[in-house]
């Protein structure tokens, strides 16, 4: 598997999902507004046709990387902490929902690579076509 994925200011949010959703397959880095986290429904997705500096609310010093032993709860909060952009990791397909946030079996202590093993043995179907979930509501 390829190593981590690089996030700056100049990359695109639609770019940054897809190298995610080319690493962990079966999970989705959904970019959602700031008032909808903790949400778990009417969870409205942000325009992904922006740059993450065009997006975020914070600057930092800090580097946000993300790879395969990332905790899902951790990439989270590093993305609302350091970016001021609220990440949502989501499935595609799963309990008879098109797109839905895991909150059992604790998914968001696992980290990427086992929650995207988690995702597949739960028949969760890999991401296609990531535009789906740009600027609308998606959860």
């Amino acid at each position: 598997m390829a190593k981590e994925i690089s996030v700056h200011g100049r990359k695109h949010l639609s770019t940054l999902q897809k190298e995610f959703s080319e690493k962990f397959p079966h999970l989705i880095l959904g970019f959602i507004h700031s008032g909808d986290r903790g949400k778990s429904v009417n969870v409205r997705g942000l325009d992904t046709s922006k740059s993450i500096s065009a997006t975020r609310t914070k600057t930092s010093k800090e580097e946000v990387s993300l790879h395969g032993r990332t905790k899902v709860s951790t990439m989270e909060e590093k993305f609302w902490d350091e970016l001021g952009i609220a990440v949502q990791i989501a499935v595609q397909n799963y309990a008879g929902k098109k797109f839905y946030f895991p909150i059992g079996d604790g998914f968001n202590e696992q980290s990427l690579t086992k929650a995207n093993a988690w995702a597949e043995s739960k028949g969760c179907t890999k991401v296609e076509d990531i535009d789906a979930i740009s600027g609308r509501n998606i959860f």
